[in-house]
């Protein structure tokens, strides 16, 4: 009888891993951009973008989740008229809960950003595509049992591979000196994959990855020679699950060349985040969030502050983040000018 209950309770732990499961994300808005949405794939002052996420989430209540991103975007082309081309590897690693779950995907993106007023730039829709590869594990040997070793029926094996495709669009407005702002949507799961762990299942609507819906938006607003706001928000609805984030960040210029082109600058902000599931809503954390750039180096760690029903067991840790961005712009005197303003914002 124990045996055919820890059986039960492996099958509905890998069925709600399939069936109910959200993609990964960051809670730093800002700091995964091709991640978001892979429109904003090349679209960023420079040549070339390294991108590196790091996050642990719940550790004070259980084996939690432990992430890990990387990203490398470029542009490989300006046209004339002020068109770009971009690409990029986009990579993340996963791993949750005492089997360790696992979650490893390697995807190339590419993008077409159409600019609406020529080679001045500052006014853009943008095109992404993304294609992926995705690899989901678990390791059975972690299993506790009571009696004997359980074993695994039904043919259930530990690891299963999927194609995955995302689409995205985005617009960037430069309104004056004062004002930028931008919005843009996404949609994973395109081709809606089977995340079946058992080699027998049909391919039924139960056992196909949920498509993601993603909005967001927000912009960069001066307040003076040398502090700004950058109010963000980001909408995701996956299945059964709803996610709203809405905040801002403060920006102050430390140093003392405003003028610059990539001045010294250190940020604070804040974000409050509601969720929506099927039975119950409320809000779900304060992300507290503080940023230091330098030259082109933008360094920023995150916290999540839990206030939802978790706090009890979870003491207000939601869990911390951390993510370094870094551009390599080359300004040699004998290349073609392809200088083409883009938002600082979308990094």
């Amino acid at each position: 009888m124990i045996r055919k209950l820890h059986k039960l309770i492996l099958l509905l732990c890998l069925l709600v891993g399939q069936l109910q499961a959200q993609d990964i994300h960051f809670s730093h808005i800002h700091a995964s951009p091709t991640l978001l949405n892979p429109s904003m794939t090349g679209l960023f002052n420079g040549d070339l973008r390294f991108i590196a996420n790091t996050r642990s989430q719940w550790q004070s209540v259980t084996k939690g989740y432990r992430t890990a991103a990387a990203a490398v975007d470029m542009k490989l082309m300006v046209f004339n008229n002020g068109d770009i081309l971009g690409g990029g590897l986009q990579l993340y690693t996963d791993k949750a809960g005492d089997l360790d779950f696992r979650t490893n995907m390697v995807g190339g993106g590419i993008s077409y950003m159409k600019s609406l007023n020529g080679r001045r730039g500052g006014n853009f829709i943008s095109f992404g595509l993304q294609a992926s590869r995705i690899t989901n594990g678990v390791d059975y040997n972690k299993i506790v049992a009571f009696d004997n070793e359980p074993s695994i029926d039904n043919g259930a094996g530990d690891k299963i591979n999927y194609m995955d495709v995302t689409a995205g669009v985005s617009w960037y407005y430069t309104v004056n000196d004062q004002t930028n702002i931008y919005l843009g949507g996404s949609v994973y799961h395109l081709n809606k994959p089977l995340v079946s762990f058992f080699k027998d299942a049909g391919i039924t609507d139960d056992l196909l990855l949920y498509r993601k819906v993603v909005l967001h938006g927000g912009g960069d607003i001066k307040l003076s020679r040398k502090s700004s706001v950058k109010p963000s928000f980001i909408f995701k609805d996956q299945g059964p699950h709803r996610e709203i984030t809405l905040g801002s960040f403060y920006k102050y210029k430390t140093s003392s060349d405003f003028r610059s082109d990539n001045p010294t600058s250190l940020y604070f902000g804040a974000w409050l985040r509601w969720h929506a599931e099927r039975d119950i809503s409320g809000t779900d954390a304060i992300v507290a969030a503080v940023r230091f750039d330098y030259k082109k180096t933008f360094l920023t760690f995150t916290f999540d502050i839990n206030i939802s029903s978790l706090t009890k067991v979870s003491y207000g840790s939601g869990g911390p983040e951390f993510s370094v961005v870094h551009i390599i712009d080359s300004k040699r005197s004998n290349r073609r000018p392809t200088k083409v303003e883009c938002p600082a914002f979308s990094y």
